[in-house]
């Protein structure tokens, strides 16, 4: 069985170290890249060469998701190697234009969705300036070296056929690779330890938000289905038993959204309200980290029939049903 090296990569980021994967046979292979930032190109080159691998003798990098820790290095990568640089074609668009697709969204939070959720003028201001400081661990990339493959089609991996699977919630561009004779999965941030973050994505012209944590929890449904012997996930170490760890996210998540309801019964009514409340363990400074977990329970609980939205003074209200 060929199975994935894990090579571990820091980052500066709230999510700690990221995983890259690397097949060194039929040809070298690396699945995902990590941050532009002089310690994880270090980490990553001896990751590499602890397995006789050099830079250049990439022959291919295949990108899970275009989230900047997990292709900032792509384009460093190209600058030292003919490897070509492959994505779903659901993420194509986001490889090749990350820093235009990024202040869009950057747009998007500063005069629509922030305000709605009731942040003030200054906590706006923070939060769009951390993110415009993700577009400076992100190195470019040519567009003439990256290559889309069908979202839901086939990669060649370490001698095997592995099937390409579109698991959107986390992110609206993820794909996660499954072998099922071997029985393993490359999960991306699909199935990570702790569950990941339903990220709030600008919508298409003319499109409303699309429910990120309701899609996520469709798209765990599918792996639960799969036939898996080990994960190997974005953020963490390999693991068994997805289906026990399935349940027990599940189960957190549905928790998180009663106590969402019982907050909103007894009076708290915007974003922000409960935002203080459900994370008030955080430091002040970053609670905002919470805020795309609480929208997706608010999300929940409105597909489920048990509260209404409303806008009230440009400012998101929920209110129980009667």
């Amino acid at each position: 069985m060929s199975a994935p090296i894990r090579i571990e990569l820091p980052t500066n980021l709230q999510v700690g170290s990221v995983n890259a994967y690397l097949f060194t046979e039929p040809e070298p292979v690396l699945i995902d890249t990590g941050l532009k930032m002089p310690e994880s190109w270090a980490a990553l080159l001896a990751g590499l060469q602890a397995h006789g691998v050099a830079v250049a003798d990439l022959r291919r990098i295949v990108i899970t998701h275009p989230h900047v820790d997990h292709c900032g290095q792509a384009g460093v990568l190209a600058e030292q190697c003919e490897a070509v640089i492959e994505v779903a074609d659901v993420g194509y668009r986001w490889l090749i234009e990350f820093p235009e697709m990024w202040r869009k969204r950057i747009a998007y939070y500063q005069r629509e969705f922030l305000p709605r959720v009731g942040f003030s003028p200054e906590v706006i201001g923070l939060v769009s300036g951390y993110m415009e400081q993700l577009v400076e661990v992100y190195a470019p990339l040519p567009k003439e070296r990256v290559r889309p493959f069908a979202s839901d089609g086939v990669l060649e991996l370490g001698g095997m056929s592995w099937q390409v699977l579109y698991m959107p919630g986390h992110a609206s561009t993820q794909t996660c690779f499954y072998q099922p004779e071997t029985r393993q999965f490359i999960a991306a941030d699909m199935l990570l330890p702790k569950t990941p973050t339903p990220i709030v994505e600008r919508p298409s012209h003319g499109q409303s938000r699309q429910p990120a944590l309701p899609i996520y929890l469709q798209s765990l449904d599918k792996v639960e289905a799969l036939d898996i012997q080990t994960v190997y996930p974005g953020h963490g170490d390999p693991f068994t038993n997805h289906r026990q760890l399935i349940q027990k996210q599940r189960a957190r998540i549905q928790l998180r959204k009663e106590e969402c309801y019982t907050l909103i019964q007894n009076g708290h009514h915007t974003v922000l309200e409960l935002l203080m409340k459900m994370y008030a363990h955080y430091p002040e400074q970053i609670r905002f980290a919470g805020l795309w977990m609480l929208v997706g329970y608010l999300d929940l609980l409105k597909a489920d029939g048990l509260i209404i939205e409303k806008e009230i003074n440009g400012v998101w209200h929920y209110e129980t049903r009667n």
